[in-house]
């Protein structure tokens, strides 16, 4: 059966050193980390990893580089490297713009959150849509965020399996083009999840910002 894949638009491995029963490990933020995908790689309950993190002010919000403690998991924790898919999304749109000689877009980080938190609301909810039954349409939820942005556009997919078939589907959509090759757009932010109904959900924040915004 052919694997589902979907676009639309809008305007593990872990190697953990054997510790004393109680320890504490630092773990490092990657780039498309959220605490409740920390708790599913270590075999723990998202509550747990936020009770032991009471410096955390916001679970919802945490940024790559950002060191979390791993309740009982050790002092020393090797991740080998893998790829970064959303780096990558974001590699390959800078690319394709500069081929039109438009300029690059910047990362923000903020927009990074808020695309992990989209893709993975779709996951869970298991739908692809512009209207989230969480957060609501991208402009209500980059509001809530309080990202601040003068427009906003929103590329999502399911079922492509890395950013290579992600991009390459969004280029051959008239509307996901343009939303890449917007003249306007000064930022942008990815967030890819694996799991769920179609293994794979892809979220690209493309905006528009006040210069020095």
């Amino acid at each position: 059966m052919q694997k589902y894949k979907a676009i639309s638009i809008f305007f593990f491995l872990i190697f953990l050193t054997p510790q004393p029963a109680g320890a504490a490990a630092d773990y490092r933020v990657e780039q498309k980390d959220t605490l409740w995908e920390i708790a599913l790689k270590f075999h723990m309950d998202l509550q747990e990893i936020i009770n032991g993190n009471p410096q955390i002010e916001n679970p919802d919000l945490i940024f790559p580089g950002e060191i979390i403690i791993i309740p009982g998991q050790g002092k020393k924790i090797a991740i080998p490297q893998m790829d970064d898919y959303e780096n990558e999304l974001m590699r390959l749109a800078n690319e394709k713009r500069r081929e039109f000689r438009l300029k690059p877009l910047s990362v923000d980080l903020k927009l990074n959150a808020a695309a992990q938190k989209k893709s993975l609301d779709m996951m869970k909810l298991q739908y692809l849509s512009h209207n989230s039954p969480t957060y609501g349409n991208p402009t209500e939820m980059l509001r809530n965020q309080q990202i601040s942005f003068l427009t906003v556009k929103e590329n999502i997919g399911a079922g492509y399996k890395t950013a290579d078939e992600m991009f390459d589907a969004w280029m051959n959509s008239a509307v996901h083009r343009e939303n890449i090759l917007n003249k306007k757009a000064t930022h942008f932010g990815s967030g890819y999840i694996q799991g769920g109904l179609h293994g794979h959900y892809w979220t690209l924040f493309i905006v528009e910002k006040n210069k020095g915004g």
